[in-house]
């Protein structure tokens, strides 16, 4: 499988599989909450963690702890801002809870896109 692959099952497994309701809902409460930092963590966590089969373990700490970074403050940015809704007026979207999530979605795809092609 490709880097990207390997990604996308981490992205899925950490947005999708690891991710309670208590977690879904207090990120959107405020840009600084527990639930928020749990989420991105865990996130973050899982992604570095699907990286580990393909041969990426070969790399030294520093890049583990880069890469979590940006991992964790892209998501971050992403779900705990208004970067979506922003994007959605910007574009003149519908307002509706499908669209709102494929925008979603596609961000957080877009960025594991530019670290593929990084790492």
């Amino acid at each position: 499988m490709t880097t990207f692959a390997w990604l996308i099952i981490g992205h899925l497994v950490g947005d999708w599989l690891l991710q309670s309701d208590w977690m879904a809902k207090g990120k959107k409460r405020s840009l600084f909450n527990f639930a928020g930092l749990i989420h991105y963590t865990i996130y973050a966590a899982t992604i570095i963690s699907a990286l580990l089969p393909i041969g990426v373990r070969d790399r030294p700490p520093a890049f583990y702890l880069m890469l979590g970074v940006i991992i964790f403050a892209s998501h971050w940015l992403i779900d705990a801002t208004h970067l979506v809704e922003g994007w959605m007026r910007l574009c003149r979207q519908t307002n509706r809870e499908m669209i709102r999530l494929m925008v979603d979605q596609t961000l957080h795809i877009l960025v594991l896109v530019v670290l593929a092609a990084s790492i």
